[in-house]
């Protein structure tokens, strides 16, 4: 990796913890807002789709198409600032959309298992960090970084589905994720291609 590249690699991971810093710091004050404001949304998908408890495909999802991407792209420089650039962005987004749709989580939620959120990240039992969902923005922008390779696409569609069927997000939460995914990426590639152009 050229000197160049190890800077930007450098420089991009210290925002990202800056920005997770911020992320949660602010999910700890918007979980009280949105207690507060107690604002639900009757989501037709919950009428169609059963309730179930899929915390260990919805983990396996995630962390198995991060693994998947960083070991195929291992050798290309800039694809891990790419990734972390883009879900600075998403965190930089959800921020933006929690604060204007504050939304409470359904009765029949069954909370997400997730060892390293819950342990490392999350500061609390967090709940209502609802629109829109980081982990079908997170797996739909692997799919537009890998090139378009259609197994992330499909994953990103499952692990939609699945959330919604645990009550964790709703279907809007998960339909937004991927336009917000998207500019996410587009943002990341537009910085990134003015960076690597010039190394």
């Amino acid at each position: 990796m050229k000197r160049s590249h190890w800077k930007s690699f450098i420089v991009v991971s210290v925002l990202l913890s800056l920005m997770a810093a911020v992320f949660v710091r602010f999910l700890a004050f918007h979980e009280v807002r949105a207690e507060r404001l107690n604002w639900m949304f009757d989501d037709p998908a919950y009428h169609i789709l059963p309730v179930v408890d899929s915390s260990v495909l919805i983990f396996s999802i995630t962390y198995g198409s991060l693994i998947a991407y960083l070991t195929i792209y291992r050798k290309v420089p800039h694809a891990y600032v790419l990734l972390m650039s883009t879900y600075a962005f998403i965190l930089l987004f959800r921020i933006a959309t929690l604060s204007l749709l504050p939304l409470v989580v359904h009765s029949d939620l069954i909370y997400l298992e997730d060892p390293f959120l819950n342990d490392w990240i999350y500061p609390s039992r967090i709940v209502a960090d609802l629109f829109f969902s980081g982990h079908t923005a997170l797996v739909f922008a692997i799919y537009l970084l890998s090139g378009k390779k259609w197994p992330f696409l499909v994953l990103s569609i499952v692990i939609g589905t699945l959330l919604v069927m645990q009550r964790v997000h709703y279907s809007i939460d998960v339909l937004a994720a991927f336009p917000f995914a998207w500019c996410a990426v587009s943002l990341s590639r537009w910085i990134g291609g003015r960076v690597f152009e010039k190394s």
